[in-house]
């Protein structure tokens, strides 16, 4: 899906759809998405660390691979509404192109459709990681070894919750977008 193909956003304008970062829910989303890359730089700086620990001195750093191992996921959580936002989730929409061409309503609604299914999904994922994250916290979860390394995952599960949870609303917000300019009369001036 392309910005292109994407309506008018009721924030802004010009720009990809629902980008508006000077919106509330925009800051939002990218702060979740600065907080993912910093995530990211921490990560890369522990595995180079850790490989330069093997390597040079035989002394590979305690609990790196159990944090890598928790911290992708929380990644992708904490960086998807922001993608979902900007317009830059991987997507093959070859046929909505060519039905938006010959049928753009039809092709909104499709939209609205998909977006609503995205929103229900990312709902599921905080129903059911919830009480995984409840479990976590009350039972002191870890990963790593006792007396070397242990890492808590409640963290990494309040990153995923918080992050589908930012997704199901900027999933919604895409839907309502789409089905408004779907319900839009054409405007003959376009002809």
């Amino acid at each position: 899906m392309t910005s292109e193909s994407l309506p008018p956003s009721s924030e802004e304008e010009a720009g990809p759809h629902g980008a508006a970062a000077s919106s509330w829910f925009g800051r939002i989303t990218s702060v979740l998405n600065i907080l993912g890359t910093l995530l990211i730089l921490i990560m890369a700086l522990a595995v180079n660390a850790d490989v330069g620990g093997r390597n040079l001195f035989n002394h590979p750093i305690p609990g790196v691979l159990e944090f890598v191992g928790l911290a992708i996921v929380a990644i992708v959580f904490l960086q998807m509404a922001n993608t979902l936002r900007e317009g830059r989730h991987v997507s093959n929409d070859i046929l909505m192109r060519l039905l938006s061409d010959a049928y753009p309503r039809v092709s909104m609604a499709l939209y609205a459709l998909f977006n609503l299914v995205g929103a229900i999904l990312m709902i599921l994922v905080v129903w059911f990681v919830w009480p995984i994250l409840v479990n976590n916290y009350l039972g002191g979860y870890y990963r790593g070894t006792v007396g070397v390394v242990t890492i808590p995952t409640w963290p990494f599960i309040v990153a995923i919750l918080i992050g589908a949870a930012v997704t199901a609303v900027q999933f919604l917000i895409l839907a309502w977008d789409f089905a408004k300019s779907s319900m839009r009369k054409p405007d003959p001036s376009n002809d």
